[in-house]
């Protein structure tokens, strides 16, 4: 026993990892600092919804590409208990809508993740990017819509303030959106 005792003391610790939450409005931001031994990775995530529904966030790292070279892309998210499936099915075409003029569209991702759950993933084109995220901090609600009906739709509320945490945290400028 006495044996087990020290492997267990003197294992070696290949990583440590710290995370935070802040809440604004209907946002949440996850920062997860792991540190490697080799370098300090900086998981940054602003999301809202999720709870057994869809889950609309913004991802990065400090390892990433950032502005103002590349911005982040908001991404739909979906999962699904296991042996279903998910509402939304690859290649399936949608938009992300504010008003009539604010539109752009986007397509669905499936796939299976390392535990065999099915997930699903609705993004916009690379290249709206940055006007997506202009037009989240100036409008209250977006949807995602699928042949006109609504997917999911996410409050705005906070945004702002979770898109500036997140820049704060993985080290990137908010101009562009914010500024």
């Amino acid at each position: 026993m006495r044996g087990l005792f020290a492997a267990l003391v003197f294992l070696p610790v290949s990583a440590f990892a710290d995370t935070q939450y802040w809440d604004y409005g209907a946002w949440t931001v996850r920062v997860e600092r792991v540190d490697t031994g080799e370098d300090l990775r900086i998981f940054c995530t602003a999301s809202t919804g999720g709870d057994g529904l869809p889950a609309l966030r913004i991802a990065v790292s400090n390892g990433d590409a950032l502005p103002p070279y590349v911005y982040p892309a908001p991404i739909l998210h979906e999962s699904a208990p296991r042996g279903y499936t998910t509402m939304m099915q690859d290649g399936q075409r949608v938009q992300f809508e504010f008003d009539r003029d604010g539109v752009t569209e986007g397509f669905v991702q499936s796939f299976y993740d390392e535990d065999g759950i099915l997930q699903a993933q609705a993004a916009a084109h690379a290249d709206d990017s940055l006007w997506l995220l202009q037009t989240m901090r100036h409008a209250d609600q977006m949807w995602i819509t699928r042949g006109g009906e609504v997917i999911y739709g996410a409050s705005l509320a906070g945004f702002t303030a979770s898109y500036g945490k997140i820049a704060e945290q993985c080290g990137f400028p908010t101009v562009g959106v914010i500024e």
